[in-house]
């Protein structure tokens, strides 16, 4: 039976655990961080058919009943208004048929039924290829593990991808932006009717999404699957404001006061649009960073890369999520097939590499673009 480590216990790597542990591989996975915490990686996330269906496929059903109740409408128009908000369209594009969900509700199902494949606290140093055909994962704890296969799902900072491929850095994007979560009161809501809002002031944008749960976690949790820890979780508008580049908050994120910056970067605005953010909890002030080229091929061996590990898209709601879910159903099919003796592994993973790098640098390309819709008037991304 071939054995997989997985390094990193987020999105995309928790899919492939499971999806390896549906086709029955032996999977562990092994977690930097030392709970299963809530990350600050945003809140809620879009997406799109193939990432749900991928979710399908992979997860237990109960589990995937789970995903659909606790997931949200994206159906309906997408607005722009001014700071005053005056409406000036309501044909934004966007996902006609994504589903929203909250990224910590669905990393709390994607835990589900994992158990002790799951570790956490192992930090990756550095990973070592046998001449036996083995890889070995060393961790900072002094700790070790022995599979057939490795598997980089640990985000755009990736130990994996930094030992693999270390010709291609991380560079600022020029981008900074502060988050909040405000609760879904009826006023909150009604600026965002549909799969989302995007408030256009002076140099600034403001963007909005709903996050309304068709079912509230915690309960659908307690009928679904019983016993799965989840925390309570109310509806709620998830806003981002994309803080001007020559701002010194800009060069300086992780302000404790990012409440107040905000408030002093919309000031004059309409009372709704102010009033979000004095209610919302706020995730602070933090910038992006993108590769500095596209992601190489880099020589097919046992170790490859999933996620943002191997394309670190820009924020954008749901494409970095949407992608790694398709990476991880694509490589456990190809795992897969060399387990059960219907190809040979080295030649799964060269085909996977091919169309990772193929899906996922036009990923990368999707993000950038989009980011014009959003970077203010005289402003520019690298």
């Amino acid at each position: 039976m071939t054995r997989v480590l997985v390094i990193g216990a987020g999105l995309g790597g928790l899919t492939l655990a499971h999806a390896l542990v549906r086709a029955g591989l032996d999977v562990g996975v092994y977690e930097a961080d030392d709970g299963t915490g809530e990350r600050a990686q945003g809140y809620r996330i879009g997406l799109a058919p193939p990432a749900m269906e991928a979710l399908r496929a992979s997860l237990p059903q109960r589990l995937y009943e789970l995903v659909e109740a606790t997931s949200g409408s994206l159906t309906g128009p997408g607005l722009l208004f001014d700071e005053r908000l005056t409406l000036l369209s309501s044909d934004l594009p966007g996902p006609e048929e994504a589903r929203a969900l909250d990224r910590q509700v669905l990393r709390q199902i994607l835990l589900g039924d994992l158990g002790d494949r799951v570790a956490f606290g192992k930090r990756l140093k550095r990973f070592v290829e046998g001449a036996d055909g083995t890889v070995t994962a060393l961790f900072a704890d002094g700790t070790q593990a022995t599979g057939d296969v490795l598997v980089g799902a640990d985000g755009g900072n990736s130990a994996v991808r930094r030992q693999l491929v270390p010709e291609v850095k991380l560079i600022d994007a020029d981008l900074c932006g502060a988050m909040g979560r405000t609760p879904a009161a009826d006023r909150f809501l009604e600026l965002v009717p549909g799969r989302g809002t995007m408030v256009k002031g002076p140099e600034i944008t403001l963007m909005l999404g709903r996050m309304q749960f068709d079912r509230e976690p915690c309960e659908a949790a307690a009928e679904l699957v019983p016993g799965l820890p989840m925390p309570f979780r109310e509806s709620y508008v998830r806003w981002v404001l994309l803080v001007p580049p020559e701002h010194p908050a800009a060069t300086t994120p992780g302000r404790q006061d990012a409440r107040e910056l905000v408030l002093e970067l919309i000031d004059g605005w309409h009372p709704d649009l102010r009033d979000l953010v004095r209610s919302a909890d706020m995730s602070g002030v933090g910038r992006s960073k993108i590769y500095d080229r596209p992601m190489p091929p880099w020589p097919v061996g046992r170790v490859t890369l999933l996620g943002d590990a191997a394309h670190l898209t820009l924020a954008s709601g749901g494409n970095g999520a949407n992608t790694a879910m398709q990476d991880a159903i694509r490589l456990s099919a190809g795992l897969t097939e060399a387990d059960q003796g219907r190809r040979d592994l080295i030649s799964a993973l060269r085909e996977y590499q091919h169309d990772l790098l193929e899906r996922g640098n036009a990923a990368v390309e999707v993000g950038k673009q989009a980011l014009h819709k959003f970077v203010p008037a005289g402003g520019e991304a690298r």
